[in-house]
């Protein structure tokens, strides 16, 4: 045998002559595939002028000292061209890239291992079954690779959760993700076991919505809003409905007044019994109409028994009895900017110097349907200072013979605006008063149209017409 089985390195033969020249030639082999880093593989053409110790992975099709040489190394040593050819294994380190290369008996390619990895993998941690990749310490770092990153969580069907759990001592303290369906939601727990939902944004719309409520910020409705009250209620519970009502008319208008109604309207439903009154003294956000209900069908089974204050709002009422406990107590009470429109009312009992209707400084009272009278006042209509009653093509019903001192008092430019309206029924006590360029216009009803017992007055600029 004349050389090596791998690298081909010749021997030296025994009384070999020129020893040197067999050993050299072993050496320049050996330069040359050992730690083999070839400088490109795609190189047709050999370089023009290579420097010594030059190493390259000849291509097909290669031309001129290298023509049939495909997949030979070739080496610049000693001002020539050597060619070496390589076997199954060899590997080579390729260009500036630094990319491996092995040989794998008909050409040169990538090298590439097929690791099996394991089914679980602690990193500082063990891994178990549900947990088959654990880590612990302090950061865990996920970069990109020139352009973005994600980090992708899969699930198999809707009603599997795919999410981000955050614990404190193994105990869940808050998650988000899909969580059961396939809208996005945040929850917070503080025992682990018992979850609330903080915010549930539709996969759809994209709309957001916060069932625990939302703190410093209105809950936007996205339909009408309906609050219930009770005599039996409470003002804990949510008022959402029949079954979880308030207790009071105040705490449902104070609820309503928190919304942002956008193009939304709000309705209080009274369920029977007796309410003190409200004070409603803003608009609802975003401008929709509140509306107060009761029984329709039979308003003497709601009461209002102390005074329901309209101002800076617009609000509907029906269905409701108006029954005071006490002198100096209006009915209703309608103040700057107050818009109130009534519908079918039973006006009961008001005291000394109180009006079933007060309105004054520019309020506006409009009547939506008929109503009835079944007691007194002092006046059933007081308007002062700009204040507007309003009632077109209705009926008022008098039941039994109701006392005022005056049915209607209208003054400082207030105006009484009844067409079309019809009053069954009698009462005593004078029609009107009209003073200071107040009006009270029936459209050419006769003077005794407004039920009273004594004639009415004008002075000071009034006009009844």
């Amino acid at each position: 045998m004349s050389a090596t089985e791998n690298l081909s390195l010749p021997y030296i033969l025994p009384a070999q002559a020129q020893k040197h020249v067999t050993h050299n030639e072993a050496l320049r082999a050996l330069d040359a595939l050992v730690h083999l880093a070839v400088i490109d593989t795609t190189l047709v053409a050999p370089p023009a002028l290579p420097q010594a110790g030059d190493r390259y992975i000849v291509p097909v099709d290669a031309t001129d000292a290298w023509t049939d040489r495909a997949g030979d190394i070739a080496a610049w040593q000693e001002g020539a061209w050597s060619f070496y050819s390589p076997q199954a294994g060899w590997i080579a380190c390729s260009g500036t890239s630094l990319d491996l290369l092995v040989f794998d008996g008909a050409g040169w390619r990538p090298a590439t291992t097929d690791a099996v990895l394991p089914a679980r993998l602690g990193i500082n941690a063990t891994a178990d079954a549900p947990n088959r990749l654990a880590l612990s310490g302090e950061a865990s770092l996920f970069s990109h690779e020139g352009a973005g990153h994600q980090l992708k969580i899969n699930k198999a069907d809707a009603g599997d959760t795919a999410s981000l759990l955050f614990q404190t001592g193994w105990s869940g303290r808050a998650e988000f993700g899909l969580a059961g369906d396939d809208n996005f939601h945040v929850k917070v727990s503080a025992d682990g076991d018992a979850f609330t939902e903080a915010l549930v944004i539709d996969r759809t719309t994209g709309k957001a919505a916060f069932p625990a409520g939302v703190s410093g910020m209105r809950e936007q409705l996205l339909a009408n809003r309906t609050y219930h009250v009770s005599p039996t209620g409470s003002n804990s519970n949510s008022g959402l409905s029949a079954g979880a009502p308030f207790a009071t008319l105040q705490k449902a208008v104070d609820e309503a007044a928190k919304l942002d109604c956008s193009i939304y309207d709000v309705t209080i439903r009274l369920a029977g019994g007796n309410y003190p009154g409200a004070t409603i003294s803003r608009p609802l956000f975003g401008g929709g109409l509140l509306s107060i209900i009761g029984n329709t069908a039979s308003p003497s089974t709601v009461i209002i028994n102390s005074p329901l204050a309209v101002s800076s709002a617009r609000i509907s009422v029906r269905g409701l009895k108006m029954q005071m406990l006490a002198d100096w107590q209006n009915a209703f009470r309608v103040g700057v900017g107050g818009d109130l429109s009534i519908g079918l009312i039973d006006f009961g009992w008001c005291g000394a110097n109180a009006s079933h209707i007060h309105a004054q400084s520019g309020g506006l009272v409009t009547v939506e349907d008929d109503y009835i009278i079944s007691a007194g006042a002092q006046r059933h209509i007081n308007l002062i200072g700009l204040a507007q009653f309003t009632a077109t093509n209705r009926t008022t019903t008098l039941s039994g013979v109701p006392a005022f001192t005056h049915f209607a008092s209208v003054i400082t430019n207030s105006c009484l605006s009844l067409w079309g309206h019809s009053f069954i029924g009698a009462a005593t006590g004078g029609r009107y008063t009209v003073t200071t360029n107040g009006t009270v216009n029936t459209y050419g009803k006769p003077a005794d149209f407004l039920p009273g017992s004594a004639a009415g007055s004008l002075s000071s600029g009034g006009v009844y017409a």
